[in-house]
């Protein structure tokens, strides 16, 4: 199946989930990129029995200031399954992830990717893993909820000597295993 066939077939199939559960449809926003000021939307639909498909985007498309950079775009897709409550209480399912980047002169919480600090780095990655997470009701249409994925990702990339500029120093790619989606998300459901 090519890639034109694929996106075809995917966006028949949101247009029909739609249709059919329309007075369900979620839409959702990560806290922790806006703590980050990354800008993030994701849209739930729920599917026949106890399942929904998520489809969620964020995006930075502006530099941090003068000194870093820290641009970046990220599509991700899930299948949730709900043991108990469609959109409410425990879920857990496959996401996949793909996205590109160009980071540098960035601290990261705890320590992480210390290499930013003195070079830059650009390129794409890709992914996917399993998702854990639990939504709990505040009010008839608001939840809040958080989630926790472990996953592999495929991340190819240039070292840049500079912060913000300078030669191309090297180009690699990495194989990451581990966690890969951290979420505390605010949802308004229709």
């Amino acid at each position: 199946m090519t890639f034109k066939n694929a996106t075809r077939l995917f966006l028949l199939f949101l247009i029909g989930s739609l249709s059919a559960h329309a007075q369900r449809v979620a839409v959702s926003n990560n806290v922790l990129f806006d703590l980050d000021g990354t800008l993030s939307a994701g849209v739930e639909l729920p599917l026949s029995g106890m399942s929904s498909m998520e489809a969620y985007g964020s995006i930075r498309p502006w530099k941090r200031g003068d000194e870093s950079v820290h641009k970046h775009w990220l599509a991700e897709a899930q299948y949730r399954i709900w043991p108990c409550q469609v959109m409410n209480g425990l879920f857990f399912g496959p996401y996949l992830l793909g996205g590109e980047f160009n980071v540098g002169n960035h601290d990261f919480p705890l320590g992480l990717l210390k290499g930013l600090q003195s070079h830059r780095y650009e390129g794409w990655l890709i992914g996917g893993g399993i998702g854990a997470g639990y939504e709990y009701a505040l009010a008839r249409h608001w939840n809040i909820g958080a989630e926790l994925g472990v996953g592999y990702t495929y991340i190819d990339h240039k070292k840049y000597n500079c912060e913000v500029c300078g030669s191309l120093k090297d180009e690699d790619a990495y194989h990451y295993v581990g966690f890969s989606k951290l979420a505390l998300s605010l949802i308004y459901i229709f």
